[in-house]
């Protein structure tokens, strides 16, 4: 009789799904038992009151510091593309300048329009004084308790796109460029380039824009739950992909979420980069299985 192989990778990513499902479970019982011994409100975050005006110049300058930073290093380091009808191959040092020239340039207009124009632009970004050490430990608790909410979230939403492909309403829903990237491999120094970036500064600037910025001045024109979602969305929608949609607007809801429940920045970067460090090993641990189609 013969014996199924055992594949390691994927014990291993078993494994480490079972692991977070239990303690997410532990979390959460013992978050329940201890919201019926305190009532203590959330801390809450400041809002922005910028006004319209001046929040329309914030992101006219974000998306011109961007364009204008692409289209110089584009024209200066890579040149045009073979033809109009044949895109450049994303490749995983391409993949590095393109994150670099995403999220720098987003900084880079930030920290501008706050240091020289304070009286509009600036302002406190955490209502509370949290240490580092506490901030992630704070981040990581959270992380596990919400983790299997994303990927409910994942599979139903994959579950309903797979539908629609069926029934021929959609045609060719695929994940984002840099996961199949990942997934692909290439050169180490690239990748692991890549990794750092996705773990150190994209939740930096990420967080400092979608919810130190977009959501703080939401909460200016609508209730809490309305600003998370919408900022929730635009999160999604700023990553252009349908298969991803969903869940990262219930990534950035819940990155809102631990923003006002903490009352500090610092929770939800930490909590992005483990979001964005946990998928990246999920990507690697299964991309070794033989069982996983590439």
């Amino acid at each position: 009789m013969e014996t199924q192989a055992v594949d390691p990778p994927l014990v291993i990513a078993s494994v480490l799904v079972l692991t977070v499902l239990c303690a997410s479970l532990l979390l959460w019982v013992r978050h329940l038992q201890y919201s019926k011994d305190s009532l203590a409100l959330e801390p809450g975050v400041p809002a922005w009151p910028i006004g319209w005006v001046n929040f329309g110049i914030f992101v006219c300058t974000l998306i011109t510091t961007v364009f204008l930073m692409q289209s110089l290093a584009g024209t200066l380091f890579f040149g045009a593309p073979p033809s109009t009808d044949a895109p450049r191959e994303l490749t995983p040092w391409l993949a590095v300048a393109a994150v670099l020239l995403l999220q720098l340039p987003m900084l880079a207009a930030f920290y501008g329009l706050r240091r020289f124009y304070p009286e509009s632009f600036a302002g406190r970004l955490s209502e509370t004084s949290l240490a580092p050490g506490r901030a992630f430990k704070l981040s990581l608790v959270l992380f596990i308790r919400y983790l299997p909410i994303i990927w409910l979230a994942a599979l139903v939403w994959g579950g309903l796109l797979r539908a629609l492909e069926a029934a021929e309403l959609l045609d060719g829903v695929e994940p984002q460029a840099l996961v199949t990237l990942f997934q692909k491999g290439g050169d180490p120094l690239a990748i692991g380039l890549l990794v750092v970036l996705a773990v150190v500064l994209a939740p930096i600037s990420e967080e400092l824009i979608f919810r130190g910025c977009l959501y703080r001045f939401l909460k200016t024109q609508t209730t809490r739950l309305p600003a998370q979602l919408i900022s929730g969305a635009l999160f999604a929608l700023m990553h252009a992909n349908l298969f991803s949609f969903v869940p990262l607007m219930i990534v950035g809801v819940l990155l809102a979420r631990v923003y006002e429940r903490s009352g500090h920045l610092l929770v939800p970067i930490w909590f992005h980069a483990f979001f964005n460090g946990f998928s990246l090993l999920m990507l690697y641990v299964t991309s070794l299985s033989e069982f996983v189609p590439q």
